[in-house]
């Protein structure tokens, strides 16, 4: 039994998507589409039905998807009984998305009991927006994800919160045109150039802060990544909206300067997530386990 297959082509199964399967997978998108292929003259049934924009599973896809999730299942159960009842019987891969700033801070904590008790298990860790983080868990790139949690978790997951931290507005520290227009009374809200998140939750609750105050704010750009947004506050471009965390664990930290505002932004509640039908992995029931 080709384990390897049945894993790329599960992975395929959740994402319908050659591009993302393969980056995640690290295979490339011809030796994929060439593997499928493999497993469809094998089967003697097509798998996927494909055109220039979209991937689907045909019916027969959709039997072999949970074939190959319950085979792996089974194996994953055979290798712990036959390692033992010991927690060096686990291993394999565990694959986690969180922020840069993430990785910084408060991650490593987190990792440090389940690496302790699982030294076998290999830790799979990409880093990228935080935004997209259950966009990822969604299209089954990864097993888990450390974010912000929304107010209404999808009730396909399971969440656990680590931390809160505020959201906050961030100036320049140094001297220039912004600095010298926040730091009039009131602040000039509808004057200032506001650096905007893309999207997200801060995007979210900073749109909400604004139509509570009855102003249209002056855009001066919108950004996927606190960082980035911190980057071009240090650089007077204007104010902008980020996570106290990330202030605080920036190297950018001493060239802005945190806004005290009414009424407040809020505040994000960071946790790990992950679908409750990954709980039946041994390997993701184990780290889910250590978070104590």
């Amino acid at each position: 039994m080709d384990y390897d297959a049945l894993r790329l082509f599960l992975h395929l199964s959740e994402t319908l998507h050659f591009g993302r399967t393969s980056r995640a997978c690290h295979i490339s998108q011809s030796a994929l589409s060439r593997l499928v292929q493999r497993l469809e003259r094998d089967i003697g049934w097509p798998l996927l039905e494909r055109d220039q924009r979209t991937v689907k599973l045909t019916p027969e896809g959709q039997r072999f998807a949970a074939h190959a999730r319950d085979t792996l299942e089974r194996w994953r159960d055979l290798q712990k009984g036959l390692g033992g009842s010991g927690s060096d019987a686990l291993a394999g891969t565990i694959s986690l998305f969180a922020s840069v700033t993430a990785c910084q801070s408060f991650l490593p904590r987190v990792l440090s009991a389940f690496r302790q008790a699982y030294p076998d298990i290999h830790i799979r860790l990409e880093t990228g927006y935080a935004a997209d983080a259950l966009e990822m868990l969604r299209e089954g790139a990864v097993d888990v994800a450390v974010a912000a949690l929304p107010d209404r978790v999808p009730a396909s997951l399971v969440t656990r919160v680590l931390l809160h931290t505020p959201l906050v507005f961030v100036a320049p520290a140094s001297p220039c045109e912004v600095s010298r227009q926040v730091d009039r009374t009131p602040i000039p809200w509808a004057e200032l150039p506001i650096v905007l998140p893309a999207t997200g939750l801060a995007r979210a609750s900073v749109d909400r802060w604004f139509r509570r105050k009855h102003i249209s704010p002056r855009i001066y750009g919108e950004v996927p990544g606190s960082e980035a947004i911190l980057s071009l506050v240090s650089l007077g471009c204007g104010v902008g909206i980020v996570p106290r965390l990330v202030v605080d664990k920036s190297p950018l930290r001493a060239e802005v300067r945190p806004l005290e505002v009414e009424p407040k932004l809020g505040e994000f509640h960071v946790g790990v997530c992950t679908p409750k039908r990954r709980l039946r992995s041994p390997l993701v029931r184990a780290f889910w386990d250590s978070l104590g």
